[in-house]
């Protein structure tokens, strides 16, 4: 894929605007993945079942296919879900659904936009370009959440109801009424690909069921790091 091949040459320019460096808050740069790290048997796993099930969590995030493996003491299955993309929210680790497969991402953005209302019908497509495939088409008035704008300033990454639609074109939108005056744009970073999945492990008698994600750091597929809790209004306030 485009954005695996590019990763490179892609991440060598962010470096110079600080679009790679977020990748450490991801959490994904670690050696030996334990993709059961999220379950409770997962400490009962030995290496050969870790390695069994990251085997398998990688073939069933890219072929789409459920995945079964066995290892030495515990054995399971892997059931790959919906794609996401990482690193564009406040919190790195939050993932917004992709409404599609294709949607290319792996560019360096602006964040944190806010919200936009398209000024005329505008097509929505896979990747920052009219040689892109438009993946819909969306009536004049209608708003949505730009969570990303690329380095040119002209391709904005715009989400409807939590998911990522696709790209627009920057002459298509204006900021929601109300919204003018609030800051827009954030830090510069570099989205991350990731698809959600479920997974069952047997050991011994016990089993467990859960769901995870995979995120690709542009080097190979790494276990999702949690979002961080909300801070509780009383710890703001040191009570």
């Amino acid at each position: 894929m485009f954005w695996l091949r590019s990763f490179p040459l892609a991440c060598l320019a962010a470096l110079m605007l600080g679009g790679c460096a977020s990748l450490s808050s991801l959490g994904l740069n670690g050696e030996g993945e334990n993709f059961a790290a999220g379950s409770a048997l997962g400490a009962r796993l030995a290496a050969r079942d870790r390695e069994a099930l990251g085997a398998a969590v990688v073939a069933a995030v890219e072929s789409g296919k459920p995945q079964r493996w066995r290892g030495a003491r515990a054995a399971g299955a892997v059931m790959p879900g919906d794609y996401s993309i990482a690193n564009l929210r406040p919190d790195p680790n939050a993932r917004i659904a992709l409404a599609r497969a294709d949607i290319d991402v792996g560019s360096v953005m602006e964040t944190e936009l806010g919200l936009y209302v398209l000024t005329r019908n505008a097509n929505i497509r896979i990747g920052p370009g009219t040689q892109y495939t438009i993946a819909e088409k969306l009536p004049s008035g209608t708003g949505v959440e730009i969570v990303g704008r690329l380095t040119d300033g002209i391709w904005m990454l715009a989400a409807i109801d939590g998911k990522v639609r696709g790209y627009i074109h920057k002459s298509l939108a204006i900021k929601a009424p109300g919204t003018e005056l609030l800051l827009a744009g954030g830090p510069r970073r570099r989205s991350v690909r990731c698809r959600e999945f479920t997974q069952r492990i047997s050991v011994s008698s016990e089993q467990d069921e859960w769901a995870d994600a995979a995120c690709h750091d542009g080097a190979a597929w790494r276990r999702a790091r949690p979002v961080a809790a909300p801070v509780a209004k009383d710890d703001l306030l040191g009570l």
